[in-house]
């Protein structure tokens, strides 16, 4: 077993233990919201939010985040990399517009134990399981869109969201150029640069893209820009594809079989029928926007 295997199998009590004492708090609007508030303040939900881009993690939430906040090119207020159902939960209560990012359970599943590596696979399919179970009731208050379909066609998902929830939002059209300026951004996020305050503070919609660029352009011209571990970045990776082969067997283990089959059907009740829910059937109004 080579060193990074080695690495991808070690378990980390640690790690684990947070994850697990995580997992019911994100369930629940309160204990959650005020937690968070407090550790990450503008990303999350609160009384300013036009709309929340999230979903479990590894599910395309960042591509989206970012690809929304350049098409906008404006200051709408987004809530995102929450990872947490009930701020998901809230937003429908409070009838905040939603778009819901869903990834099929095993690619998700294996990204997050190459991403966080010491947590057991069957942390990560009980997490999963209980963030998309918890959602189900109030689907009919999202627009719920694939990981596929984020990242092929993002812009007939910000159309959806608009004929859903009355807003104006703008497209993101799905060039080369535009892509290619989604990963960049998503690899100064995953590097950690010095001028990260600055893009986070872009994709919750303080400031638009021409101001991030004008902010930043010192840090850029000065080239400090930090590596990025491939385990992390949120691109697609030939390093991080061999190491989700190496999870594969443990993720597929019989014995968590049943987790597996949960997981499978609350993600194939998400995305069922996304176009056959009217707006008046959401059970909450949503506030009409636009730009």
């Amino acid at each position: 077993m080579g060193t990074g295997e080695g690495q991808l199998l070690r378990l980390r009590p640690a790690a684990a233990l947070r994850h697990a004492l995580r997992r019911p708090i994100s369930l629940h609007p309160w204990p959650y919201l005020a937690l968070a508030r407090w550790k990450s303040g503008h990303s999350v939900l609160g009384p300013e939010t036009e709309l929340v881009v999230d979903g479990f993690t590894r599910s395309a939430g960042t591509f989206a985040a970012i690809a929304f906040q350049l098409a906008q090119d404006d200051h709408v207020r987004v809530a995102h990399h929450m990872h947490a159902a009930g701020a998901l939960v809230a937003a429908a209560r409070r009838g905040v517009p939603v778009l819901l990012t869903v990834r099929a359970p095993e690619p998700t599943i294996l990204s997050a134990m190459v991403r966080e590596p010491g947590i057991p696979a069957a942390q990560w399919l009980r997490t999963y399981v209980a963030f998309h179970e918890r959602l189900l009731p109030y689907r009919a208050s999202f627009v719920v869109a694939s990981f596929e379909e984020v990242t092929s066609d993002l812009g007939d998902v910000i159309d959806r969201l608009n004929a859903r929830f009355g807003t104006r939002f703008r497209r993101f059209e799905h060039t080369e150029e535009n892509v290619r300026a989604v990963f960049r951004l998503i690899e100064e996020r995953a590097a950690g640069p010095p001028w990260q305050p600055h893009l986070n503070r872009f994709v919750s919609g303080l400031i638009s893209a021409g101001e991030y660029l004008e902010r930043t352009r010192p840090f850029r011209e000065e080239g400090r820009r930090p590596g990025i571990p491939e385990h992390r970045v949120q691109r697609p990776s030939a390093v991080r594809e061999a190491a989700k082969e190496r999870v594969r067997a443990i993720y597929r283990a019989p014995r968590l079989e049943a987790l597996r089959a949960r997981a499978e059907a609350a993600y194939r009740a998400l995305v069922a029928a996304e176009g056959d829910v009217p707006p008046a059937a959401r059970g909450t109004s949503g506030i009409p926007r636009s730009r």
